[in-house]
């Protein structure tokens, strides 16, 4: 077994520098609504970068997750309600009305209109490290 993770080395080594130096993007989601978000789903899953979120209350914000920093990973996020399901697609919500958002940390804050989904991007500031617990704002 270590022979061949030592004869992996080589292969597996570029690819995981790679990773490392990708650009970034962390987001969470939060529930700006009154209804119960049964489920949240974000990311693309074709590419494996979507992300369970799981099920977030009124008021309530989800863990962080990182994405690369690439429109696919991010502008899709899908919300399970008591009676439908939700998706959203973005590609014109995002801070000083870009196409993409740079690397950095971001709050998707949606909120029901109707049968709609509206979106606010939050700019959030850099931390040291992502609070990976469930927050209440």
């Amino acid at each position: 077994m270590r022979r061949t993770l030592l004869r992996l080395l080589p292969v597996l080594a570029p690819g995981l520098a790679h990773a490392q130096d990708h650009p970034t993007v962390w987001l969470r989601v939060r529930n700006n609504s009154q209804e119960v978000f049964e489920h949240v789903w974000q990311g693309l899953p074709r590419t494996r970068s979507d992300v369970d979120l799981g099920p977030l209350l009124p008021g309530q914000t989800s863990r962080w997750h990182a994405v690369p920093a690439t429109l696919a990973h991010y502008r899709k996020t899908r919300i399970q309600l008591a009676q439908r399901q939700l998706t959203d697609v973005t590609d014109t919500s995002f801070p000083q009305g870009r196409a993409t958002l740079e690397p950095g940390r971001y709050t998707f804050a949606y909120t029901l209109e109707g049968d709609a989904l509206r979106l606010t991007v939050i700019p959030e500031a850099e931390t040291t490290a992502p609070d990976r617990s469930h927050q209440k704002q």
